[in-house]
């Protein structure tokens, strides 16, 4: 246990240690288990996750403890030995301390900062107590425990048979979803189907899957409800032509992928040379390599002329960087989750939300060049107004081709309300929260091309097409009634002529009748009735 432990700890503490200020954290939490290169086994990597996140989070608050604990100023005589320098912190130090007072409250490990944190343990919690009470820090609250949402593969498998797997493989019972909710309390030894996802299955939460068979194989892929959010808003049709301008580690893309039933074509574009490998594995995994290639270019230099190789695109999912700010890890550490209403003062950098947004809006755009594109979906996992209904109002008054229109339906957290300048397309976009829907915080927008300028112009070609028409009766009948043509003399001067006259149509004289009718270009005269003679009308006489 001890070593388990440990090994936990350093993984926690390097990831920290390379990550700016907690950039790329969950993404190399993800690439640090065993399948992909790494050395944390399948099983430890939510506690990974928990330890990385609630560190991050919480450093402040640990450090200020640790300084009031007199940690800081122990003369090195006090220190265990091999203790490396306390200036400045060391990662480990704020993992161990995280572990200490935030995370299971108990100190395991084999390391010199595990053996300084244990020794003081009593004294840090008394200064996190005093500073609680004294209202400086936020009082502990109850770490936030999501449902364990997996995805259906239907490329691999269906609904049902997934669902008779988790049956007899996990030896839970179905429970048949609820309604008029989009909360859920999975009682313990049951699970059940998304009311609104149907590819989505939720079990209790800490349901391990990892290493999993299925899991393993691809046909059941444990993905983050909200996460399955961005596929589902821009629903490709079978036969489409998507871009995913973000793609690793290829759970949207692939999620694409598994609506599109296999029929189409999915770009993947992903910058990072390490996370390519990652997607380009995935995808093979999950057996869509037949229709979805990977690029390790950057989506910024996607060719939008309508001669280039993307021409024929007609969906782009685009899920950018954000600022993370959604993700319900946050309060795991008994600091308070961002608020979806915050208009970016509990950002850790509001210059950074800021410059991210510039990016996500110029990407929006770049996408929206591509000649063929019908639809774009956008999404953050952030609940800052700045990445999400700004951008999307951004988005529309740079341009005039593209408007928001409803992303999924059925979902009922809808935009941010009693905000007047998003009373238009608060209805449209979707946001989540765990408060609301079980799930990390999320938003997603859907644009569609606006049918207006086709409108107008087949309205304008049919409204061409009527004043000729109308002309050419007009001019008919002005001939039909005068018949006039027009000629020079020998002297240059236009005089009026007869018109020549129509000869009659012979068939119509002799028979009474041509089967031309209407369309025949002589003239149906009808003859006139000929005088019988004197014998003859005796004759007819006596045949009445």
């Amino acid at each position: 246990m001890s070593e388990t432990a440990q090994l936990l700890i350093d993984l926690a503490a390097d990831i920290i240690g390379s990550s700016n200020g907690g950039k790329g954290a969950k993404n190399q939490v993800y690439y640090a288990q065993t399948s992909l290169g790494g050395t944390c086994p399948p099983h430890l990597l939510p506690m990974l996750n928990t330890m990385v996140n609630g560190a991050l989070h919480s450093k402040d608050t640990l450090l200020k403890c640790a300084t009031e604990a007199g940690i800081f100023s122990l003369p090195a005589s006090r220190l265990p030995t091999g203790c490396p320098s306390l200036e400045p912190p060391p990662a480990e130090l704020v993992v161990v301390l995280y572990e200490a007072l935030l995370g299971s409250r108990r100190v395991r490990g084999s390391s010199p900062i595990v053996q300084l944190v244990k020794a003081h343990k009593s004294e840090l919690q008394k200064k996190l107590a005093a500073r609680r009470k004294g209202g400086t820090e936020h009082k502990f609250k109850a770490r936030i425990k999501l449902p364990r949402f997996v995805r259906v593969n239907l490329l691999k498998t269906t609904v049902e048979d997934a669902k008779q797997y988790i049956r007899r493989k996990l030896k839970l019972k179905f429970v048949e979803p609820g309604t008029g909710t989009n909360t859920f309390s999975i009682q313990p030894r049951t699970f059940t189907s998304d009311p609104i996802l149907p590819d989505v299955f939720i079990l209790p939460s800490g349901t391990n899957l990892h290493g999993d068979k299925q899991v393993e194989s691809g046909a059941l892929v444990l993905q983050d409800r909200s996460s399955c959010l961005s596929a589902i808003a821009l629903s490709p049709p079978p036969g489409s032509i998507c871009i995913d301008t973000c793609a690793s580690p290829g759970n949207k893309t692939l999620h694409m992928a598994s609506l599109m039933r296999g029929r189409g074509k999915i770009i993947a574009f992903e910058r990072d040379k390490v996370r390519l490998g990652t997607l380009v594995r995935r995808i093979g995994e999950q057996g869509a390599e037949h229709f979805v290639t990977a690029r390790g270019d950057d989506a910024m230099s996607i060719d939008t002329s309508a001669s280039g190789e993307f021409k024929d695109v007609t969906h782009v999912l685009i899920d950018p960087s954000c600022s993370g700010s959604g993700l319900a890890a946050q309060t795991a550490t008994g600091t308070a989750q961002a608020s979806e209403y915050d208009n970016g003062s509990l950002a850790m950098d509001s210059g950074k939300v800021k410059q991210l947004a510039d990016q996500q809006v110029q990407l929006i755009l770049h996408a929206m060049a591509l000649p063929a594109v019908q639809a774009i979906a956008y999404s953050t996992c952030s609940v800052f107004r700045e990445e999400n209904e700004d951008v999307v109002l951004r988005v529309l008054k740079a341009q005039r081709t593209f408007k928001c229109a409803m992303a999924i339906p059925k979902w009922p957290h809808r935009g941010l309300e009693d905000i007047p300048e998003f009373s238009k397309i608060s209805p449209l976009v979707c946001r989540a929260t765990f408060e609301r829907d079980s799930t990390n915080g999320f938003f997603v927008a859907r644009f569609e091309r606006s049918s207006g300028n086709k409108k107008k112009k087949k309205k304008k070609r049919k409204r061409d097409a009527d004043e000729s028409s109308g002309a050419r009766r007009e001019e008919s009948d002005v001939l039909s009634e005068h018949r006039k043509r027009k000629a020079f003399d020998d002297g240059g001067t236009r005089k009026e002529v007869a018109p020549a006259p129509k000869e009659t149509c012979k068939t119509y004289s002799k028979y009474g009748a041509c089967k031309k009718g209407s369309r025949c270009k002589y003239l149906h005269i009808d003859p006139k009735p000929k005088k019988p003679a004197d014998d003859e009308i005796d004759k007819l006489l006596a045949t009445m």
